[in-house]
């Protein structure tokens, strides 16, 4: 086919479009390179049909002839399995950062060693026994042991008042993070809404690239809580919907999102075994029966429990009433209870007297006062040692844990924005390089315009 003398001009205008949207799009990832959640963006361009050259009518093409380049669209440039594993060490982060925060208030509440923790206490205990050894029927060394013994029963439930409310307070986050309303019901919606307006702008044949950072955005905040998993819609026909995704959360198997729609009515419905890893998984794990909380106030009742023994045994021994009473029946998650108590008997404010206390095997001795004063390594207070001992493990576990997540977590956010970050020195070379490109298709079309002055207005006149 015969090329027109004009083709250059429309070779030069592609070229000058092409350089321009380049140029816009460099300016746009610029304007974000701050924005949270923004991928780089990238202005895709192809060469445009080229025309066939022909030596004369009806002869074969003999070359083609190159007609400049049009712009395609404008891409993002996101590795989507950098995306998973970074969200999977969000998941894992979220997990290990509640635990070590909740795990550290329950150490806090044990205030060891100190003046004002539960060892401090007991010691005051088996000192005022001592004293009562020096002076068997002084009534004001009962008394002194007397309020010792009560400092002691209040220490324990002051401590599991604490651990209680530790429990407590991962129940009501847990309830607030899944409620209706709560900020995974409004991600819910959010995603729903966004996969309706991505679907609809595919459809339209635009490429919704701010949308999709933003869907990406609120996936990446969604991990925290518990792990995402993200696949395709597929429409009745088992087709998948382009720019829809169904999302499912921890171990529920219903999606939250399933295309444009999310859960609702709105409820969350893990499996037995809870939700998993994540934010919702370590609130449960706190909150719940058999939680490491919750095994704390039980091991903190089993060395409620020795203690009273131990020092009941040798009281009530020697025809004495029991000293302490410990509680019995289940610990119940988030309420507190009194896992000791000064029994009425010794109590002068509960109707019992000072005299009911017991020094001695015959009036006079104090061989049982001097006995339970030696009873400092007794299993009572070696239980409490080592549960002070198991907490402190635990939190540096976490601690340590957490310490080395976060690293990774880190690592992979750096190696995703290496991808799909804004890097200003990059996009200051790319506008350097469109600039000129545009300059030069600029000086084409001035070139082309000369030469076609030069055929139409001066070919044919003499001298010129």
């Amino acid at each position: 086919m015969p090329i027109s003398s004009f083709t250059g001009l429309e070779t030069a205008r592609r070229g000058l479009l092409a350089q321009q949207r380049a140029i816009e799009v460099s300016g746009h990832n610029i304007a974000n390179q701050a924005t949270p959640g923004y991928t780089r963006q990238r202005a895709e361009l192809t060469a445009a049909p080229a025309l066939s050259l022909v030596l004369g009518a009806g002869s074969a093409p003999v070359a083609q002839l190159g007609t400049g380049a049009n712009l395609t669209g404008i891409g993002r440039i996101r590795d989507q399995f950098a995306d998973v594993q970074y969200r999977a060490q969000v998941t894992r982060l979220g997990d290990v950062s509640t635990r070590g925060e909740l795990l550290g208030q329950a150490e806090t509440a044990f205030a060891e060693p100190g003046a004002n923790g539960l060892s401090a206490a007991i010691d005051k205990v088996w000192r005022a026994w001592s004293d009562l050894a020096n002076d068997p029927t002084s009534l004001p060394a009962r008394q002194v042991v007397l309020d010792a013994t009560r400092t002691v029963a209040d220490a324990y439930a002051q401590l599991d008042s604490q651990l209680a409310a530790v429990q407590q307070h991962a129940g009501e986050e847990y309830a607030a993070l899944t409620a209706e309303g709560g900020p995974i019901h409004l991600a819910a919606k959010e995603l729903a809404d966004l996969n309706d307006a991505i679907g609809a702008a595919y459809a339209r044949g635009d490429d919704p690239n701010d949308l999709l950072d933003r869907r990406d955005l609120v996936l990446d905040q969604l991990a925290e809580y518990g792990q995402v998993q993200v696949q395709q819609t597929l429409d009745g026909g088992g087709q998948p919907v382009k720019g829809k995704i169904d999302v499912l959360l921890g171990s529920d198997p219903t999606p939250i999102v399933s295309g444009g729609a999310s859960r609702e009515p709105w409820a969350l419905a893990f499996a037995a075994s809870g939700p998993g890893t994540g934010k919702l998984g370590a609130l449960a794990g706190i909150a719940s029966a058999g939680g490491s909380v919750d095994q704390y106030r039980q091991a903190l009742a089993s060395s409620a429990q020795a203690l009273a023994s131990s020092i009941n045994a040798l009281h009530q021994g020697a025809g004495g009433p029991a000293i302490l009473v410990s509680a019995t029946g289940p610990i119940t998650p988030g309420v507190a209870r009194r896992p000791l108590d000064v029994d009425a008997a010794i109590d002068p404010a509960q109707g019992g007297s000072l005299s009911a206390f017991v020094a001695g095997s015959a009036p006079g001795l104090n061989d049982v006062a001097t006995k339970i004063g030696a009873l400092a390594g007794s299993a009572g207070p070696q239980q409490y040692q080592a549960l002070v001992g198991k907490i402190g493990g635990d939190v540096a576990a976490v601690t340590r844990e957490e310490s080395t997540v976060r690293a990774l977590t880190t690592a992979l956010a750096d190696r995703r924005d290496a991808v799909s970050g804004v890097s200003l020195d990059e996009e200051m070379a790319d506008l350097i390089r469109f600039q000129r490109g545009y300059q030069a298709s600029a000086r084409m079309l001035s070139t082309v315009d000369e030469m076609l002055d030069q055929l139409i207005n001066r070919t044919g006149r003499v001298g010129l």
